[in-house]
């Protein structure tokens, strides 16, 4: 039963079974401003957008044309700018139907979490291990770079290391060592 919650969350969730919520309708706010309502259906390829084509017959140096050729392939708006597409995942295999977007936020969003986290597991490890040396504090200030690289090496795993530790209990610190501000009760 302890892992069975966890699992029908995670497949919940992953399968997008949590209800939409729909608000009532009711009186309209700001009926005299302009609609903020936005639809990817308004999108246009940029290379046929015709501020686009303007901005673009605008620019001057090489390395302008080239921006503008490579933002061609993008959707751009009434604006002329190039707008990003982030597809809501509640449906189920939701990502599928929107493919050839993943390189504007997914995969720079992945390796961004991955790069830190090689950093933040690297550093984990160094601490970890000047911890038991005589003098760990100066090990900290003045870096043992064979050691900071080991650790930088060992941090590339960092996602199997995460998950081995979290099945040991290893990853976390234990309730009674960490020290609570009031009285415990």
């Amino acid at each position: 039963m302890k892992r069975l919650f966890p699992f029908l969350l995670s497949a919940f969730l992953f399968l997008g079974f949590a209800p939409i919520a729909n608000a009532k309708a009711g009186p309209v706010l700001n009926a005299d401003r302009a609609s903020t309502e936005f639809t990817a259906s308004a999108l246009t390829t940029c290379s046929e957008n015709a501020r686009f084509q303007q901005r673009a017959s605008e620019a001057s140096t090489p390395k302008d044309i080239k921006r503008f050729t490579r933002y061609g392939k993008a959707l751009c708006g009434d604006d002329g700018l190039p707008h990003l597409i982030i597809a809501p995942p509640i449906e189920p295999w939701g990502a599928w139907f929107n493919r050839g977007h993943e390189g504007d936020l997914l995969i720079p969003g992945v390796m961004f979490i991955y790069i830190t986290g090689i950093i933040g597991w690297s550093g984990r490890e160094y601490v970890r291990s000047v911890r038991g040396q005589k003098n760990a504090a100066e090990s900290e200030i003045i870096i043992d770079t064979s050691l900071a690289w080991k650790c930088l090496k060992r941090g590339a795993a960092w996602p199997l290391h995460a998950n081995r530790e979290g099945k040991n209990g290893q990853l976390r610190e234990r309730d009674n060592n960490v020290s609570l501000n009031g009285p415990r009760g």
